[in-house]
């Protein structure tokens, strides 16, 4: 094969695998949109409305075999032409209701009571019509009673199932009085007596399915909620609400990373409340729980929505400011001057609480451990100074 030939079969596959590849996505985005259109975008619709849907070929199957009865002299054709029309019409019903979400008002937005009774009742009408094929309505009877196990109580799937009972019962009845020569009495009480064994017995397993699936549903909401009470006490601290050390480190570790790809200015603050130890020992501990926690309530509520606040350890705190030092200064004297002027500290008794802080500007290149070095090296020089004061590294 000549170099120009393998190059004409290289451009003829590449051209068949990029249509195949084109082809293949317009497929899916038309199948994505079909299936938008007739379920919907929210998830547990889409459920409900396949639910639907599958009920409805099972429907259609039977209409198909009926028309095949019809066709072929094994039934009347009018009383089978009304009841398809009334299936198909309650079918369209409960597809409108669910697909428009007007079904969501009730309980059970899918509706599976009411689709249950209907099927149920409308196959005891059929049965009396379809002397043929009348026994594969009492298999589709069990059938229609396993949909109970996806959303229905146990008490109701069952009674469901008695109800499926009576319904056939009273058609068998009615049938076996009607065209005896048809539907032998005999014939008539055994399918009876099996519908009384095995409907309720399918409608008590589907109950039992149900009550396992909600038990199920219940231990993977508490799993959740204990995974994410897990994850608040890893990252959050637990008096004052605030990111604990470790969360704020690691939050560090990825500004460190976004600054070292795109630079932008930072500035770490190191604060410490003043005379914390004196509070503690002349109120008590929980006047010192009860300024932390309230240093925190007034610092969250007048930060700008890009600082984060940190409580570092103690009665000291991390402030990470993405700022320049003179803008870093503005907001720590802001709220240096909010907690000075602050009074209700502790049970409406007066005590002023203030803060020393150090601001470090984050160098490029360093390393964020060497920032709060920096930043806690000039707290302790304002806290040398005198306190209720802020100095930059």
């Amino acid at each position: 094969m000549t170099d120009k030939t393998a190059a004409l079969v290289w451009r003829f596959e590449r051209h068949t695998e990029m249509g195949t590849i084109t082809a293949k996505h317009i497929f899916d985005r038309f199948s994505t949109r079909v299936g938008d259109l007739v379920l919907g975008a929210e998830a547990k619709q889409r459920v409900r409305l396949r639910r639907t849907l599958g009920a409805a070929a099972i429907y259609v199957f039977f209409a198909a075999l009926i028309a095949v009865n019809v066709h072929i002299g094994l039934a009347n054709f009018s009383p089978q032409f009304a009841w398809i029309f009334f299936i198909l019409f309650c079918l369209t019903g409960f597809y409108i209701a669910i697909r428009s979400g007007w079904s969501l008002r009730f309980r059970d937005p899918a509706m599976t009571t009411a689709q249950m009774g209907m099927a149920i009742t409308t196959l005891a009408i059929f049965y009396s019509f379809n002397p043929a094929i009348r026994g594969g309505f009492l298999v589709i009877q069990g059938l229609v009673l396993v949909f109970g196990g996806f959303t229905l109580t146990p008490s109701r799937c069952r009674r469901l199932g008695w109800f499926a009972v009576a319904a056939m019962g009273v058609s068998m009845a009615l049938s076996a009085m009607r065209a005896p020569l048809v539907f032998a009495p005999r014939i008539e009480c055994q399918y009876f007596l099996f519908s009384v064994i095995v409907l309720p017995a399918i409608a008590s397993l589907s109950g039992q399915l149900s009550a396992l699936r909600a038990n199920l549903k219940a231990k993977n909401r508490a799993l959740l909620e204990a995974l994410a009470k897990i994850n608040r006490i890893a990252i959050e601290d637990q008096l004052t609400g605030l990111p604990n050390r470790r969360h704020v480190q690691e939050l560090l570790a990825q500004d460190a990373e976004s600054i070292r790809l795109h630079p932008a200015p930072l500035c770490l603050v190191m604060i410490d409340i003043d005379n914390f130890k004196r509070i503690n020992d002349t109120r008590g501990h929980a006047a010192g729980d009860i300024v932390l926690r309230r240093f925190a309530e007034l610092a969250r509520g007048h930060l700008r929505v890009d600082d984060v606040l940190a409580r570092w350890g103690g009665e000291e705190f991390l402030l990470v400011l993405p700022a320049t030092i003179p803008e870093a200064g503005m907001v720590v004297e802001h709220l240096r001057v909010l907690i000075s002027q602050h009074r209700d500290w502790h049970d409406h008794t007066p005590l002023q609480v203030t803060f020393s802080a150090g601001i470090a500007n984050h160098e490029p290149g360093e390393c964020m451990e060497k920032t709060i070095e920096r930043a806690d090296a000039a707290l302790y020089q304002a806290k040398v100074s005198g306190r209720d004061r802020w100095l930059t590294a």
